[in-house]
């Protein structure tokens, strides 16, 4: 039978599969390829040189003494060392000494990075000349910054709070909580204390709002915001993405500005109208490669499957899960007396860690598979074992061939979806307008 569809596990690769001849293809969310994409840095001066809503970087700087250069981490796929090549000349030319520049990994609650990891993520000679900070949520010296209106305090790091035109770089993502990813976010949770981190991530994350694709009316991402203003962030880059993974777009300009211009544009580029939830869908968690990052795949093909449908999820990832990560499912189900989901949902509507000895990232990720619709999944991915998967409790497959063959069994006529790269992907269904 011929393969005629893919589902990506890198940028650039593919990989080819068929499906079984009685099934009927309701979408498959491809677009063309762009051939006229215009390279990172050419994308990243003209975002430089057209701004929205603030004047050119150039003016914002004048007069300035010190910059901090904000930037995600290796978690996100953004071109961090392609924009530093044109950012940093750039502030060169304008009157700044590499010395009066810093450049700040915002974390969040991460874990830090390795020197090797940071040369790929920023380049070798950014590494070597520039002074690099990697956020630490937890330190002792974080600056209070006191949100108008209620009073809350958060905690930044001090390199942010020191300098006098603060530039972010991130990437312009659908997250299954905040809408989307990057953004206020490169500010908080980027360079913000645990604290304030962890009691907005769990009061938000379970409201019925905080869902992909969903900006207005999210309390996550308007919280998100509402510290992001506080903290104050001059120039905003940010990167939007088709649905091969390429970048489409870099935009620049204030926070506000280049944030609803940017969604703007990844909602045309990544949205996609579904009239009816289909049987079964296919899906690659790409571009979440990075160990639990996986798990947001979960989100747009658990908004357009049927609860008694299936989802076959390839998660190519490039690091493995941790063993911490993994043995947290069964701290939960020992913890809850195998109640799981009444256990989640009953810490995290008080604004509480459910594991409040484990990182926020891996409550986090743990609440997208544990509270989520109670859809068969099976997962296929190179760094995760059967026994691994059945932890998570997800089922497991070798190949996507084999998962077709488990899923075909149960649905020998099923009504199907298929995502390529199911992290780029912004469902717009009808019962959630």
């Amino acid at each position: 039978m011929k393969q005629n569809y893919y589902l990506y596990y890198s940028l650039g690769k593919k990989e080819y599969f068929s499906l079984p001849a009685e099934w009927v293809l309701i979408h498959f969310v491809e677009t063309k390829e762009e051939t006229s994409l215009f390279s990172v840095e050419q994308m990243t001066h003209d975002a430089l040189s057209a701004p929205a809503g603030t004047p050119a970087l150039k003016e914002l700087i004048s007069g300035a003494q010190r910059v901090a250069i904000i930037v995600d981490d290796w978690t996100r796929p953004t071109p961090v060392a392609g924009i530093l090549q044109v950012l940093l000349p750039y502030l060169v030319r304008n009157g700044f000494s590499r010395e009066n520049v810093v450049i700040i990994v915002a974390l969040g609650t991460h874990v830090a990075m390795t020197r090797e990891e940071l040369e790929g993520r920023l380049g070798r000679e950014v590494l070597s000349r520039y002074r690099i900070v990697q956020h630490n949520a937890w330190q002792s010296d974080l600056i209070p910054i006191v949100l108008p209106g209620d009073g809350r305090v958060v905690r930044i790091n001090p390199e942010v709070a020191r300098a006098d035109v603060k530039i972010g770089i991130s990437s312009i993502l659908p997250h299954p909580m905040a809408g989307y990813g990057g953004g206020p976010k490169i500010l908080m949770p980027g360079v913000s204390n645990f604290e304030f981190i962890r009691d907005h991530h769990m009061r938000h994350t379970i409201h019925p709002q905080a869902i992909a694709g969903l900006a207005k009316g999210n309390p996550f991402h308007e919280d998100c915001f509402r510290a992001a203003r506080a903290i104050g962030l001059d120039f905003s880059i940010n990167c939007v993405y088709n649905q091969h993974g390429q970048v489409a777009r870099i935009l620049g300009g204030s926070l506000e500005a280049a944030f609803a211009a940017s969604v703007e544009v990844c909602s045309e580029k990544l949205g996609v109208r579904f009239d009816e939830k289909v049987d079964v869908t296919i899906t690659s968690t790409y571009p979440h490669t990075h160990g639990h990052q996986f798990c947001k795949g979960l989100s747009a093909p658990d908004i357009v499957t049927k609860e008694t449908g299936a989802i076959l999820m390839v998660a190519p990832t490039v690091t493995p899960v941790s063993d911490e990560f993994l043995n947290s499912f069964n701290l939960v189900k020992e913890r809850s007396h195998n109640n799981s989901v009444e256990y989640v949902k009953g810490a995290m509507s008080k604004g509480m860690l459910f594991l409040p000895d484990k990182p926020v990232e891996f409550n986090m990720a743990m609440s997208c598979v544990i509270l989520r619709p109670k859809i068969r999944t099976i997962l296929v991915s190179p760094m995760i074992t059967r026994a691994e998967a059945r932890t998570m409790g997800l089922e497991y497959a070798p190949s996507v061939e084999e998962g077709l063959r488990l899923i075909k069994n149960v649905y020998p006529k099923a009504r199907v979806a298929i995502f390529p790269s199911g992290g780029l992907i912004v469902p717009k269904p009808p019962w959630q307008q």
